[in-house]
């Protein structure tokens, strides 16, 4: 038996030490991101630690808030025979894509921040107006719901 076989990780196995439940390891599965590296004769999902590893590569940049379709597509395109600089390339091309992402979504938070405070200023001074009925030239009418 070879080294390589002894370490081999039934899907269970794998899920503990990944930290996560077996339906998210047959969920990559389905979606095409890992597979087993064998099945036995019983039907045994069995992985490396390399597939473990591959797992990881996922899961880092999934909480890094990328899709799994984009992480599947830089799996898809990355060569086996590829560079280490290759592949660095390809990982911090995608990284810049979701930073770019993020801060696009935080400008737009920020306007609309912005927006909500506006409302809020306005809603603080109608507190304190003493008329029961806005007048139509009232700046923060618009601000009451």
């Amino acid at each position: 038996m070879n080294q390589e076989k002894k370490h081999l990780l039934k899907i269970g196995e794998l899920a503990k030490r990944a930290g996560v439940t077996v339906r998210t390891i047959r969920y990559y599965e389905e979606l095409g991101l890992l597979s087993p590296t064998e099945v036995s004769p019983g039907g045994f999902r069995l992985y490396t630690e390399q597939d473990l590893n591959r797992f990881q590569f996922i899961q880092r940049f999934k909480e890094l808030g990328l899709p799994l379709e984009e992480i599947q597509v830089l799996i898809d395109n990355s060569e086996p025979g590829e560079s280490k600089i290759q592949r660095i390339r390809a990982s911090y091309s995608l990284l810049e894509k979701q930073l770019k992402k993020i801060e696009d979504k935080i400008s737009e938070l920020k306007v609309s921040k912005a927006s909500i405070e506006k409302g809020m200023e306005a809603l603080n001074v109608c507190k304190e107006c003493a008329l029961e009925v806005c007048l139509p030239a009232c700046s923060n009418k618009k601000a009451l719901l």
